[in-house]
């Protein structure tokens, strides 16, 4: 019997705050909901024909590191598998519900290049910061080490 799988990837922008949450175990547990647009082409123009909303589950050192840079806005790919929760409300009634649980967040590198973050002071300025810090480069040492000549 051959093996059945649900991967999937998920494409599109958060559409909620992000907020980092740990479970009584101390595992890290974060949130993100994508939206997915879908588009098509009529005449000469483009135009939007449905947007789906995606809820993604992202656990431990991931759902941490991701935390620290998806803000919400922000584009980004999700790759994971399908995973279906359900449970019975007050009345009884069986409900269920699909989401993804992320393995992999990648982030466009034109987005991470141009990143900022606008904070609000208290006094109502907005003040800038980059949101991911550059390191600089190590100083290099006299001279150019690929400056000599080779003999081919």
């Amino acid at each position: 019997m051959a093996r059945s799988s649900a991967d999937i990837t998920v494409k599109g922008n958060n559409v909620i705050d992000v907020e980092l949450k740990f479970a009584s175990s101390g595992t890290a547990m974060l949130k993100l909901r994508l939206a997915v647009e879908r588009w098509r082409r009529q005449n000469d123009q483009w135009e939007k024909t449905n947007t789906s909303f995606v809820n993604i589950q992202l656990w431990g050192d991931l759902a941490e590191q991701t935390a620290g840079i998806v803000q919400k806005g922000m584009r980004c790919e999700v790759k994971g598998y399908l995973e279906e929760r359900s449970w019975e409300t007050d009345t009884g009634e069986k409900r269920y519900s699909t989401q993804v649980v992320a393995q992999d967040v990648l982030i466009p590198v034109e987005d991470i290049e141009s990143m900022v973050r606008v904070q609000r002071n208290k006094d109502g300025n907005n003040s800038e910061r980059p949101a991911v810090q550059m390191k600089t480069p190590a100083a290099t040492p006299e001279g150019d080490p690929f400056d000599e000549e080779l003999d081919f």
